[in-house]
């Protein structure tokens, strides 16, 4: 073999190699959709993506804690729009009950009044009761009948809660947790506590009223009234919070998205363009592997 001869063979191996390399970074490119695999082959660009990846991290994670803080709040204004409806159902049986002269079915019916409020208080997600604001590992309300609330020592043992809370939302931007059991239902229960208790001094409710019971009926309607009032003021703050949770949302995913696509227009291949270049890979190299067999067979014998 002449020098001559190794040479080429080796100019052409060179070439086929180096199309077998172009060949293999396509694929790797088409199956990961990647222009590079490390940071380090994007040059100049490797910067503004590091970054840009940084910036779609964060917002996904506070879109994600906006997202729960919304549902939370949501949740919360759920429940208290049950326990404002049952205090207004409550208001509309004392109404009732004065316009009928007849209480036998006022207590039975506040002992349901009373379960549901409970059952609204003490509504939990993921496992997380909302109510007990930063103690959400527990019930906020350990009373579970209208004859519990009667014979608590006092309003305030039938709470078990922690702090109000803050849910981040944004950087450095909270938004209100919402109210704890004990702000929404303290002067609720103190009332319900009276109704519970109110035989042992004005008689059983059976029958007509007494001009005592009456009066204590109207007593509690307006009481009730009012409580109704405080919960309606309390269901807008929640309102409000929502809302501010759920633009939160809204920004969180506009800038994770703008974040990502900057991001992907600097690491995403071209699909179209990579296929064609692997194509042409291809064909390069079986062009150079029929030129490598061909330099390694030539022979002055062919040309005898």
């Amino acid at each position: 073999m002449r020098v001559s001869d190794l040479g080429l063979q080796q100019i052409l191996l060179q070439g086929f190699q180096n199309a077998q390399s172009a060949a293999q970074t396509r694929q790797i490119q088409l199956s990961s959709g990647d222009k590079f695999q490390t940071y380090g082959e994007y040059g100049a660009d490797a910067l503004r993506l590091v970054s840009a990846e940084g910036m779609a991290a964060r917002a996904s994670a506070f879109e994600n804690a906006s997202s729960i803080a919304l549902t939370r709040l949501e949740t919360q204004g759920s429940s208290l729009e049950i326990v404002a409806e049952a205090v207004e159902g409550a208001r509309a049986g004392f109404v009732r009950t004065l316009a009928t002269g007849n209480a036998e079915q006022l207590l039975p019916e506040l002992e349901i009044t009373a379960q549901r409020i409970i059952a609204a208080l003490n509504v939990s997600l993921g496992g997380t009761y909302l109510f007990g604001g930063s103690d959400g590992a527990q019930p906020p309300v350990s009373a579970q009948s209208l004859s519990d609330i009667g014979a608590a020592a006092s309003i305030a043992g039938l709470f078990n809660e922690g702090e109000r809370l803050s849910l981040s939302v944004e950087a450095g931007v909270f938004v209100d947790g919402g109210a704890l059991a004990s702000e929404i239902a303290s002067d609720l229960f103190a009332e319900l506590q009276d109704l519970a208790n109110a035989e042992a001094t004005l008689g059983p409710f059976q029958g007509t009223l007494t001009a005592a019971q009456r009066d204590f009926i109207i007593e509690k309607a307006d009481r009730f009234a009012a409580i109704a009032d405080q919960l309606y003021q309390e269901q807008g703050l929640s309102a409000v919070a929502q809302g501010q949770a759920a633009d939160a949302v809204d920004r969180n995913r506009q800038a994770r998205d703008l974040a990502e696509i900057v991001a992907a227009e600097i690491e995403e291949v071209d699909i179209a363009e990579a296929l064609s270049g692997l194509n042409q890979d291809q064909l390069a190299i079986e062009a150079s592997a029929r030129a490598l067999t061909e330099a390694s067979q030539l022979s002055l014998l062919n040309f005898i």
